[in-house]
């Protein structure tokens, strides 16, 4: 039997959407941010059951988009079909993922945690490779805080991150935004908190070295 290495395989095998299929609030602001006339190609790492890749792609992006989850990637092609625009949606791990192709939007939300402590460095050194000048990224991680129980829905390989570890791995790019807040939450029904930080920034150097 294959095993499983996401709880998210087992809460995306229903027909209900676990997050729904309302886009997160954050791809309004990438767009203003970067709109399709001036970017084209947008990677979305880690998404799950497709509701910012297909909203993305109904705003007129070529997007790309893979997740861990079998289901997921099922069920985000659905929906992409059900609105009736194109996803190149795959299965990939965010620790090892591929593309052939370079970015003008790349953005991951929940899923960075997932990262192996070896593979951080890699990761991000081809996050760098593959946006484009001038392309901008968004990433928010959930961190550690002493004063904050572990969710109740913590999955099976995710790791907290470190108050401001994120940020490190972008110094040398333009900094839009950073951000650190603590939020409530509700999923998995109870109630808990989570403490995440997140950052959106530009690449300006076409030579850029990790």
């Amino acid at each position: 039997m294959e095993k499983i290495r996401t709880n998210y395989e087992k809460w995306y095998s229903s027909d209900d959407y676990y997050w729904g299929t309302k886009p997160a609030g954050f791809c309004d602001e990438l767009i203003n941010l970067r709109p399709v006339s001036i970017a084209k190609k947008v990677l979305d790492i880690g998404c799950g059951e497709g509701k910012d890749a297909v909203y993305m792609a109904q705003k007129g992006y070529s997007v790309t988009a893979f997740d861990i989850t079998k289901n997921g990637i099922e069920k985000a092609k659905k929906l992409a079909a059900r609105n009736n625009v194109t996803v190149d949606a795959y299965v990939d791990d965010i620790n090892t993922f591929q593309v052939n192709d370079t970015f003008d939007i790349i953005y991951s939300t929940g899923t960075v945690q997932y990262l192996f402590d070896e593979n951080k460095y890699a990761f991000f050194e081809k996050i760098a490779k593959i946006t484009n000048l001038n392309g901008i990224v968004y990433f928010n991680v959930f961190v550690e805080k002493p004063f904050l129980q572990l969710p109740p829905d913590w999955d099976i390989e995710e790791k907290m991150w470190k108050s401001g570890e994120l940020f490190c791995f972008f110094s040398d790019w333009k900094i839009l935004n950073i951000n650190e807040v603590i939020f409530k939450d509700n999923s998995g029904g109870i109630p808990h908190f989570h403490c995440m930080d997140t950052i959106i920034c530009e690449k300006v150097n076409q030579d850029y070295k990790f």
